[in-house]
């Protein structure tokens, strides 16, 4: 008989190896360490692990991330879900339907607010018709070469890493974020923790007034630096060129010309890059579920100022 319940104590282990094995593609093999990380430390609120047994034995999950989203001037509980997979000779819509309906009991029993999620093209459909997710926005994914040096003096252009707890939290506590924007709600504690990734290695750039958080990817043998995410500090004037300093900072701190974003941010001058036509990236589409049955496409409350890669677990 398959059961699903929550998942008191997870072996990160297994279900790295789990998922590795259910997704079967060469490219994609999952981290212990990370998923113990996204789930216990990413964006501080812990994770609820659903899990489907079958005497015993773990044959799949779907993972919910708490997050702090602010919307309409007041911080609210919201979950992401992630890491949803069931192993190959256990797939069923009638499983994965009760898989969902755990995830609507939980958020309910709790008192989730909003339900998010950036599926992949199987999971769309799925997601709206069991889980009432509706369609949000579309994050086109941009590109860009930024070939000229930065020359510009910076507040920092540093290596994550390098810097201790206290420096880093000292460094992005100013960009913290206010009530008044809608989106993932960070401070200077929060967003150290999302940067602890063990298999990311970020770096930061900062002016005055702008911060760029940053990593270097490679795909298909071309490696690009990849702009996670940008924060302003509250009620900062940007100036026309303050989006590109920082992107010329980021390229040239990794070596890398070609760079990637995907996100909005209403606080800067100007998007970087430019969109990608769909027929070769198709954009990146976040769904959302109001618990209160208000639709999320209707309410202008609910329109997100920012949200970017940094806030998913894409980044």
């Amino acid at each position: 008989m398959i059961t699903v319940a929550e998942e008191k104590v997870v072996d990160y282990a297994l279900t790295a190896k789990l998922a590795t094995e259910a997704f079967a593609d060469a490219k994609v093999s999952f981290s212990p360490d990370r998923i113990q990380w996204l789930y216990e430390t990413s964006f501080g609120q812990g994770t609820t692990v659903l899990a489907a047994m079958e005497d015993g034995r773990k044959i799949g999950q779907v993972a919910l991330i708490g997050q702090k989203l602010c919307i309409a001037g007041e911080t609210r509980t919201a979950v992401q879900l992630v890491d949803l997979f069931i192993m190959q000779a256990y797939r069923s819509a009638g499983l994965v339907r009760q898989l969902y309906r755990e995830v609507e009991r939980i958020c309910e029993a709790r008192g989730i607010r909003y339900m998010l999620a950036l599926p992949n093209d199987r999971s769309v459909l799925l997601n709206a018709r069991l889980l009432k997710l509706a369609p949000l926005m579309e994050l086109p994914v941009r590109a860009g070469l930024s070939l000229r040096g930065s020359g510009a003096k910076l507040a920092c252009s540093d290596r994550f890493k390098t810097l201790s707890r206290e420096q880093a939290i000292a460094l992005l506590s100013p960009f913290s974020c206010t009530t008044t924007e809608n989106g993932v709600h960070y401070d200077g504690e929060s967003l150290f923790a999302r940067l602890g990734d063990p298999t990311r290695d970020y770096a930061l750039h900062a002016t005055e007034s702008l911060l760029l958080i940053s990593s270097l990817r490679k795909r298909n043998n071309v490696s690009h630096t990849v702009l996670s995410g940008f924060f302003t500090r509250p009620d900062a004037g940007l100036g026309p060129d303050a989006v590109d300093k920082l992107v010329r900072a980021a390229c040239g701190f990794w070596h890398s010309p070609l760079f990637v974003y995907a996100g909005v941010n209403d606080r800067l001058p100007k998007l970087p890059g430019i969109p990608l036509p769909a027929r070769l990236k198709r954009p990146i589409l976040v769904q959302l579920r109001d618990m209160t049955g208000q639709p999320a496409t209707d309410a202008a409350a609910t329109r997100f100022a920012r949200f970017q890669l940094i806030d998913s677990d894409f980044a």
